[in-house]
């Protein structure tokens, strides 16, 4: 089934649409859009490029050629662009802001229900962010409702230790958590935030990926770690000073003695025997 099917069956005219996707790797992008301000980022566009059309079809790139739905725009016609009206903390590399215009969209109730649900497969095409409504976009899965901790792209996890908990006790309502730490080994990162230590540890395909690893953390508060263990038994609630972050990712099936070679690199350039949490 594509997009186009639920579109036409709200009565939409594909002929008279864009489809646009805004890639979260652009920086950009990535910036506006943890702001709150990909509206009015996607609003700044050339006097031409909404021209005869009555609606914008808006997805967010998060991974591969994946778009995740942000929303339906009804356009209502165009303002002049005038910088003094944004944000002071805008991003938005402009340079002729005369041949610019601000296109007004309203935010719509269609598909407000698939709102952060519907994914689609953009296509090999993913330079071309502006496409035609007709353009076929096959819809890979709708993601049930969760919560509002979202999963963006594996260098931007920050994750408080019960924030992490909660993802990994609730996994059919963190899927999309479950399903990207469950398909990569790694290296990653505890940071004590109480102290400013740090732990390096790794996960492969043996533990079922980051998300397996990680959910040994989940129920156990420390992993097995000989200085978290220490720490947790001082005080049960320690945990809480704990920060998840992941330094590098791998291929599930990459050999074990691999990854340890990167963790045990990344013990070195942080220093994290020495002066952090590591016994080893």
């Amino acid at each position: 089934m594509n997009i186009q099917d639920l579109l036409k069956n709200s009565g939409i005219d594909l002929s008279k649409t864009k489809l646009l996707r805004h890639n979260i790797s652009n920086q950009e992008v990535a910036h506006n859009y943890s702001c709150g301000y990909l509206d009015i980022y996607q609003s700044i566009q050339k006097p031409n490029l909404f021209r005869n059309v009555e609606y914008v079809i808006s997805f967010l790139g998060v991974e591969g050629t994946e778009g995740k739905l942000l929303g339906c725009y009804k356009i209502n016609g165009n303002t002049p662009f005038d910088r003094t009206k944004l944000p002071s903390d805008f991003l938005g590399g402009i340079e002729t802001p005369a041949d610019y215009v601000f296109w007004i969209m309203e935010k719509t109730d269609i598909l407000s229900d698939l709102i952060d649900r519907l994914v689609i497969d953009w296509g090999k095409g993913t330079l071309s962010w502006c496409q035609k409504g007709t353009n076929d976009k096959e819809m890979i899965c709708i993601l049930p409702v969760i919560s509002e901790i979202e999963f963006v792209s594996y260098d931007k996890i920050i994750l408080p230790f019960y924030t992490l908990k909660t993802i990994i006790d609730n996994p059919k309502q963190h899927s999309e958590w479950a399903k990207r730490l469950s398909a990569v080994a790694g290296v990653y990162l505890i940071t004590d935030t109480k102290t400013g230590k740090h732990y390096v540890g790794s996960a492969s395909g043996l533990e079922g990926g980051i998300w397996g690893r990680w959910s040994n953390y989940a129920h156990t508060k420390h992993g097995g770690n000989k200085y978290l263990v220490e720490l947790v038994a001082s005080d049960p609630d320690y945990c809480s000073n704990f920060l998840f972050s992941i330094l590098e990712v791998f291929p599930i099936k990459r050999d074990r003695r691999e990854v340890l070679e990167y963790e045990a690199l990344y013990k070195q350039k942080l220093l994290t025997v020495k002066f952090g949490l590591n016994n080893n």
